[in-house]
């Protein structure tokens, strides 16, 4: 296989399926608004920076009353297969009336118990808190509230990984620079140009969201030499005002090899 074809090949695999971590952060971006969809009303504001994820849960108190909780949870270094899990303790807070001018001194904050947040995918957790005793655990997903929309000129690259291989030869580290024209159209259908070199080919598929992490699913790739690695699926895919990223795991290889590919995909924004 050329190089221009291998380096091709390697793109058009951009859109495979992941559920991995992403490079924004230690971890996969857990940053989002979670919540039950089967319990409105209340929910988790989540903020990650590196490996800690510091959240707000917005409940109810015994008395019904609006009320919440705060705590920075700190990713641990051993999890279950598969799980991201992140820990730290639980605090209650008060303070001065919002009306009148702020005071200092009337802060205050005690602990009540712990939380974890276990995340079992991208878009997917367990949280688990304790407040004075009390334990509460609840299965919560990312709350969507507005699409993104990918469409624009980007250029970038494909940092990826190759194991498995049926030929070793085709084992290896990539680095390709790629061109990318993103058109994603009102109704979610989504198409992928790629150019690498004076080589390009159309990516097709249906784009969704779970809070800002998108996805592509049922998608195509018309290209190389019709293998199976043109059937295609995209997730956590992030947008920016500078440009996009995501991440892919594939099998297969539109050269006829059995290849597992792990990768880094992204472009800024032209």
């Amino acid at each position: 296989m050329s190089l221009l074809r291998r380096s091709l090949t390697i793109v058009l695999l951009l859109v495979c399926a992941v559920a991995g971590r992403a490079n924004a952060a230690a971890t996969t971006n857990f940053s989002d608004q979670w919540w039950n969809p089967n319990e409105s009303g209340w929910g988790a504001s989540v903020l990650q920076q590196w490996d800690t994820l510091f959240i707000d849960l917005f409940v109810y108190g015994t008395d019904h009353k609006p009320t919440w909780f705060v705590a920075a949870a700190v990713l641990q270094a051993t999890s279950p297969a598969g799980h991201l899990v992140f820990s730290g303790d639980l605090y209650a807070t008060n303070g001065p009336y919002f009306g009148t001018a702020f005071d200092p001194n009337a802060v205050s904050a005690r602990k009540v118990g712990t939380l974890t947040f276990d995340a079992t995918g991208v878009s997917t957790a367990s949280l688990v808190y304790t407040v004075d005793g009390t334990q509460v655990v609840k299965a919560v997903t990312r709350q969507t509230w507005r699409y993104e929309n990918l469409t624009g000129s980007y250029y970038g690259g494909v940092v990826s990984d190759r194991t498995g291989c049926n030929n070793p030869a085709n084992n290896g580290h990539s680095e390709t620079p790629a061109a990318f024209q993103i058109t994603h159209a009102a109704d979610n259908s989504i198409a992928i140009l790629v150019q690498v070199g004076t080589a390009s080919c159309t990516i097709t598929g249906t784009y969704s969201q779970s809070g800002h992490m998108g996805q592509i699913s049922n998608g195509r790739g018309p290209c190389g030499d019709g293998g199976i690695g043109e059937s295609i699926g995209a997730a956590e895919l992030e947008l920016t005002i500078n440009g996009f990223s995501g991440r892919f795991v594939s099998v297969g290889d539109p050269g006829g090899d059995q290849c597992t590919t792990t990768a880094r995909f992204g472009g800024i924004r032209r």
